[in-house]
C-alpha cells in the first residue's frame, strides 16, 4: 500500500510538472510571438516611411524636370535632399542584411549631395544646364524604378509575415550561418534589393560641386599607415568600441577592398532588437564606420546634451581636437558632423561624423572614412593676410558677426584652400564666407538654414 502511495505521488508530480512546462513554453511562445508582432509593427511603420520618401523623392524631381524658376527649384531640391536623407535612414531599419544595401545606400546618399548643390546653383541665381538635366532624369528613372519595387514588395508583406520571418532569421544566427544560396534567392524582400543593386551599375557616378562630398575623396589613397592586423585583432577592436558586456553576439561579415580595406561585423547587442554593422580597417584597425539600427522611441535628451556626449566619444576613442560644425535632430536622433583642428586651425576636409540617440545617449551611427583618408599634420605656417586685412574682404552689405578663424576648406578637385571664416549677416540671414588667407580672394559662402532641428549650412 505504501508503494502505492509513493508511486501515485510520484505520477502526480510527473504530471503537474508536464502541464507546468507545457504552460510555461505556451507563455513562453505567446510572449515570443508579441515580441515578433510588436517588431514587425515596427518595421513595416519604417518601411512605409521609406516608401513615403521615395514616392516624395520621385514627385518632386519629376516637378523639376518641368520647373523653370530658379526660385521655386530651391525648394524642389531642398524637399529632396530632406527625403533623400530621410530614406537613407528608413531604410537603415529595415531588417535586410547589410551587404545587400550599399549601392541604394549611395544612391541615396548621393542624391542628396547632388542636390544640396544644385539647391546651391539656384540660389545663385544659375539656370539648369542640359548635363544637370540628365543627371536629374538618370536619378528620376531610378526613383521610379525604386518606388514600383517597393510597392511591390509591400504588397507581398501584407500581414507582416515575411517581415517577421526575416527577422527570426537575423536573429538566429545559426540559421543565417547554415543559409544556402537557394535559400537566400527566395526571399523576396532581399530578392528585390539586389535587382536594384545591379540596376544601380547602369547609372554612371555623378559629379557635383560640394565641400564635404563623397567623390571628394574617391581616387585618393588614404593616408593611414602602420601594420595590417588579423580578422580576431579586429574583433577585439569592436569588442573595445562598444563594450564586451555589451555584447551577445557577434559575426563575420564579407570584408570590403574599396578606398579603405575593412573587416566587417555584425553585432548583436545586449536588449537590442536589431544588429549593429561595424567596419574596421585592415591597417591599424581603426573604427571606419558603425550602423546601429535600433528603434529609437523618444528623446530623453536634448540637442546640446548629445552634442557633448558626442564630443565625451570621440575624445575618449582618441580623437582629440574635433570641432562640432553642425547638427541636424530627426526621429529622436542626432546627427553631428566634426571638423579636426590643428593648433586653432580647423581641418573642413577631415570630417567625422556621429549619430547619438536621445533617449539613452547611445552612439548609433559614426563614419570616419573622410578622416581617415585625408587626415594628416599639416605644415601649418603665418597667413599673408591678417584678420583685420580679411574682413576688408567681405562685402559692405554683410555684417561681419565675430573675429575671422582661421581653417583649411576642400576644393572640388581634392585640393586644400587656406581661408579665413568669417561669420556674417544680412538682416535675419546667416552666412560663413570663406576668404583666401594668402590672396584675400572670396573663396565660399555658405548660408546658414537654422530650423528648430538644427542648422544646415548651404
Amino acid at each position: 500500500m505504501k508503494y502505492k502511495y509513493i508511486n501515485f505521488t510520484i505520477i502526480v508530480f510527473l504530471i503537474v510538472g508536464l502541464i507546468g512546462t507545457g504552460v510555461w513554453g505556451y507563455l513562453q511562445y505567446r510572449d515570443k510571438e508579441s515580441y515578433y508582432r510588436y517588431i514587425d509593427n515596427q518595421v513595416q511603420k519604417r518601411y512605409y516611411d521609406l516608401v513615403g520618401s521615395v514616392e516624395t523623392i520621385t514627385a518632386e524631381l519629376s516637378k523639376l524636370m518641368v520647373s523653370s524658376q530658379t526660385k521655386e527649384n530651391i525648394v524642389l531640391f531642398s524637399k529632396v535632399w530632406q527625403s533623400a536623407y530621410n530614406a537613407e535612414e528608413y531604410l537603415s531599419q529595415i531588417p535586410i542584411r547589410h551587404e545587400e544595401l550599399t549601392k541604394s545606400n549611395k544612391y541615396f546618399n548621393q542624391l542628396g549631395d547632388y542636390t544640396f548643390a544644385m539647391a546651391q546653383k539656384s540660389i545663385k541665381g544659375e539656370r539648369l544646364s542640359s548635363e544637370d538635366i540628365n543627371n536629374l532624369q538618370q536619378l528620376y528613372e531610378y526613383s521610379v524604378n525604386l518606388s514600383e519595387g517597393l510597392r511591390e514588395v509591400k504588397d507581398e508583406s501584407i500581414g507582416g509575415q515575411m517581415w517577421t520571418s526575416q527577422f527570426k532569421q537575423n536573429k538566429d544566427t545559426q540559421m543565417i550561418k547554415e543559409e544556402t544560396e537557394e535559400a537566400e534567392a527566395e526571399n523576396p524582400i532581399e530578392m528585390q534589393f539586389t535587382q536594384f543593386e545591379e540596376r544601380m551599375n547602369l547609372y554612371p557616378e555623378l559629379i557635383y560641386d560640394g565641400p564635404f562630398s563623397e567623390h571628394m575623396i574617391q581616387g585618393i589613397k588614404p593616408r593611414l599607415q602602420g601594420k595590417k592586423i588579423t580578422e580576431e585583432e579586429a574583433a577585439e577592436k569592436v569588442r573595445e568600441f562598444i563594450g564586451k558586456d555589451r555584447i551577445q553576439q557577434m559575426e563575420s561579415q564579407p570584408g570590403v577592398d574599396g578606398r579603405i580595406v575593412t573587416y566587417n561585423f555584425k553585432v548583436q547587442q545586449n536588449n537590442h532588437a536589431t544588429p549593429t554593422f561595424i567596419c574596421v580597417s585592415e591597417i591599424e584597425g581603426y573604427i571606419v564606420n558603425v550602423l546601429d539600427n535600433k528603434q529609437v522611441n523618444q528623446a530623453n535628451y536634448s540637442r546640446k546634451q548629445a552634442v557633448e556626449i558626442a564630443n565625451q566619444f570621440l575624445e575618449d576613442k582618441g580623437f582629440k581636437e574635433m570641432v562640432p560644425t553642425y547638427s541636424l535632430k530627426t526621429d529622436n536622433t542626432v546627427f553631428i558632423v566634426y571638423a579636426a583642428s590643428q593648433e586653432g586651425v580647423i581641418m573642413y576636409p577631415d570630417l567625422i561624423k556621429v549619430k547619438v540617440a536621445l533617449d539613452n545617449g547611445d552612439i548609433v551611427g559614426f563614419d570616419s572614412a573622410h578622416y581617415l583618408t585625408l587626415n594628416y599634420q599639416r605644415q601649418l605656417y603665418p597667413p599673408k593676410l591678417t584678420p583685420d586685412e580679411a574682413k576688408q574682404s567681405v562685402s559692405v552689405r554683410a555684417r561681419i558677426e565675430d573675429e575671422p578663424k582661421l581653417c583649411y576648406i576642400p576644393t572640388e578637385f581634392g585640393g586644400e584652400i587656406y581661408c579665413y571664416e568669417v561669420k556674417a549677416s544680412r538682416g535675419d540671414e546667416h552666412f560663413l564666407i570663406y576668404i583666401n588667407a594668402e590672396t584675400g580672394i572670396e573663396e565660399k559662402i555658405l548660408k546658414a538654414v537654422i530650423s528648430q532641428d538644427g542648422t544646415l549650412m548651404i
